[in-house]
């Protein structure tokens, strides 16, 4: 896998050019911030919504394979309730049933990571980005049966594929291109396949660092991640992460807390 599919990776290949965003908020749901600088508009009337919303720094490794993406991925949700797949990265392993509104939390306080809006360099920099994560429930979704139970509230099979696009803005200017991949229905196409009518939840793995912009650049200032997810029927998701990079040092302290270091 080369660099570049490991940058952004709910799990299926990625196909790494930039698409536009063209952006149609309308009010399914109430566009509140689940995490701090984090910020939600629906696109249309989606019934599936992302949760759980994450911004945070860690791993990718070094290039060109940045195989630390990977497992970092495998470390935030892991067996058994989550398995590796070979096309969608972090897929569905033991059954476990709703909600799915907590498990990346949980799997950011046992790997010791820190919400924050605020990093240092080294955060981006050596093997580190700042990573964005979410899971995506039904909401209400349909009713069917999921790689977690016989039938319940799922997001249908026939809203897949889900497009995923984005970029990173930085003091307002293109940094790189984050994404540009589709998330794919759970069916008999998927090897190994599955015989279901939907996914009960599905997690988005995203992150950038210096290795991705342009070369020399210098990395203080204001980032954006600025992202747009839509099923087949047009609708979706806006999805926005404003951070601040800057040279501090992590106090000893506290790991979550950044002081400057000039």
């Amino acid at each position: 896998m080369n660099k570049i599919k490991n940058r952004a990776f709910l799990g299926t290949l990625l196909l790494m050019s930039f698409t536009a965003l063209n952006l149609i908020a309308e009010p399914a749901f109430a566009s509140s911030p689940p995490t701090q600088g984090v910020k939600l508009t629906p696109i249309g009337h989606p019934i599936w919504k992302p949760v759980d919303v994450h911004l945070f720094s860690a791993s990718i490794g070094f290039g060109p394979d940045y195989a630390e993406f990977s497992v970092t991925q495998g470390q935030l949700l892991p067996p058994p309730n989550h398995e590796p797949h070979p096309q969608l990265g972090i897929g569905p392993g033991t059954q476990h049933l709703p909600p799915y509104d907590a498990e990346f939390a949980h799997g950011i306080v046992q790997q010791g990571f820190c919400d924050s809006m605020h990093f240092n360099t080294s955060s981006f920099t050596n093997s580190q980005g700042v990573w964005l994560v979410w899971m995506n429930v039904p909401a209400p979704g349909a009713t069917g049966s999921s790689p977690d139970f016989v039938s319940g509230s799922i997001i249908p099979n026939s809203l897949f594929p889900i497009h995923v696009s984005g970029i990173d803005l930085h003091n307002g200017k293109v940094f790189s291109t984050l994404a540009d991949f589709e998330v794919p229905a759970l069916d008999e196409s998927l090897d190994p396949p599955f015989n279901v009518e939907g996914h009960s939840h599905f997690p988005i793995f995203m992150a950038d660092s210096a290795d991705f912009g342009p070369p020399g650049a210098k990395l203080p200032g204001n980032y954006a991640y600025k992202i747009s997810m839509t099923d087949t029927s047009g609708s979706g998701w806006q999805i926005e992460a404003h951070f601040e990079l800057s040279r501090t040092s992590i106090s000893k302290q506290n790991r979550c807390r950044y002081t400057d270091s000039e």
